[in-house]
């Protein structure tokens, strides 16, 4: 009898293994920008090294990736490395440039946002959504838009401060720190190890 029902059940899981499989796309800046597609409501990863970036968001269902400032030459070293699987998107952008270079992401606004950062300037403007933020070294600057918005809101710098009152007043003797719960939908947690961390409304 067990040999009987093996079949079917492999053919029933096999659509469900599909969904699951990951698709990768390395490429580079060429022409000095880079476009794919991203469902609004989505989730995006972003894996940056140094430099200085701007995450903006736009009502296009679209990753859109360009640079401004005086190196622009040098933008074409950019690597691109873009994982998919289900509903995520893995983005890691490499070999950028570290001075007179702006890195713009512009991103549905309506995306679940994952960024990790090694080190300078991460602004993250415009996203409506559930927002994972962490910068080792430079300044982190988070547009929050309504406060009540959010579920759970945890803040914290290690050296340096907490620029913005919309939780409520960080403290903290070495850096600061801020926890809140609320009624919301989206969640926020926003670290910096060493740098400022700006919220604007």
């Amino acid at each position: 009898m067990r040999k009987v029902f093996l079949f079917p059940v492999l053919l029933f899981l096999c659509p469900f293994v599909a969904l699951g499989q990951t698709t990768q796309e390395i490429t580079s800046l060429q022409n000095r920008a880079f476009q794919t597609d991203l469902a609004s409501g989505a989730t995006l990863r972003l894996h940056l090294h140094d430099g200085d970036f701007r995450v903006v968001g736009s009502d296009s269902e679209k990753i859109y990736i360009h640079v401004e400032g005086e190196n622009l030459e040098r933008a074409d070293r950019i690597k691109i490395d873009l994982k998919r699987s289900d509903n995520v998107v893995e983005l890691k952008l490499s070999h950028v440039p570290k001075s007179q270079l702006l890195v713009m992401i512009e991103i549905p606004k309506f995306t679940n946002l994952y960024a990790r950062m090694r080190g300078g300037d991460l602004s993250v403007l415009g996203i409506t959504g559930d927002k994972d933020l962490e910068l080792t070294g430079g300044d982190l600057t988070v547009q929050v838009g309504n406060p009540e918005d959010y579920s759970h809101v945890d803040l914290s710098v290690r050296y340096g401060d907490i620029s913005g009152m919309q939780f409520g007043n960080p403290k903290g003797m070495v850096g600061n720190s801020l926890r809140k719960d609320g009624t919301g939908k989206y969640t926020l947690h926003a670290h910096v190890m060493a740098g400022d961390l700006v919220l604007k409304s």
